[in-house]
């Protein structure tokens, strides 16, 4: 009976893993495509209005004397 005791523990703790990442993976998933409309949206503004991209990266020095 002990057996059968710890092999159930181990199954509901691996279902609730299963189900908590699940959760958490669509949480994340919902974010990061919310997100990515919103510097899409961002980014057609920006190009409206005839500015580039946002740069994550600082200008190099050609860049500057340009």
């Amino acid at each position: 009976m002990e057996k059968f005791g710890t092999t159930l523990l181990k199954v509901t703790v691996l279902a609730g893993g299963a189900i908590l990442g699940a959760i958490v993976g669509r949480f994340v998933d919902e974010a990061m495509v919310k997100r990515s409309a919103e510097q899409a949206e961002y980014d057609r503004t920006r190009y409206e209005q005839g500015l580039g991209p946002v740069s994550l990266q600082p200008p190099t020095i050609e860049e500057q004397q340009q």
